[in-house]
């Protein structure tokens, strides 16, 4: 490798290191979810938070990496599947329906990133040209990207709080009225970003055998 060329830097990046600091809370977060439940929020809502503040991060000090780029996409990953699971403890009766989306989630996203990962980011537009419209009009659509993914995870975050609270009209009410519908469109997308990426790279297999 040549002088000045060593990557070591990047580990050091301000992005990553808010990316070390969520995975710390979300760790902490999943340590305490059966036991305290105001020490998990406070750790998990850190967490999820951070995934907004390394972007910032990033853009500010022009620091943006593919290895930053895939801890961050990683981290989230982990962070959903350690909820959804922690709720199927919480709502046995449930345990078949959270464990679905869990892999519906790894399933969807895995898949779109590595059908993309040849052509360009996973979320640009000219990577998505022919694909599914949803797929596009999520990926398109700031605010319904932001609502789908936000919704979808404070829907997560309120159902945890109420496996402790039940009582509760506030966040029951924005649980149900405020987050379901996100996390029900979020899963029609999880679908077609799979079975979209699913057939894209069906057709690359068609192609690159064809004579």
């Amino acid at each position: 490798m040549a002088r000045g060329t060593a990557p070591h830097h990047v580990f050091f990046y301000v992005p990553n290191l808010i990316g070390y600091g969520r995975i710390v809370l979300m760790l902490l977060a999943f340590n305490w979810s059966l036991r305290d439940w105001k020490k998990t929020l406070f750790c998990y809502i850190g967490a999820f938070a951070g995934d907004l503040v390394d972007g910032l991060a990033a853009r500010r000090f022009d620091q943006s990496s593919s290895f930053g780029a895939t801890l961050d996409m990683i981290t989230d990953r982990v962070e959903t599947a350690g909820m959804l699971s922690i709720l199927g403890a919480l709502y046995p009766d449930w345990i078949m329906a959270f464990l679905s989306l869990l892999a519906l989630d790894l399933f969807s996203h895995w898949y779109h990133v590595y059908a993309t990962c040849t052509v360009g980011h996973h979320k640009d537009a000219a990577t998505l040209q022919g694909r599914n419209w949803l797929l596009r009009m999520f990926y398109g659509v700031y605010p319904f990207f932001g609502y789908l993914c936000v919704g979808t995870e404070v829907f997560y975050i309120a159902l945890y709080i109420l496996a402790f609270n039940p009582e509760s009209p506030a966040i029951s009410a924005l649980c149900w009225y405020g987050c379901f519908p996100a996390c029900v469109m979020k899963q029609a997308v999880n679908s077609a970003q799979m079975f979209s990426a699913m057939n894209h790279l069906a057709i690359r297999d068609v192609s690159a055998k064809a004579p």
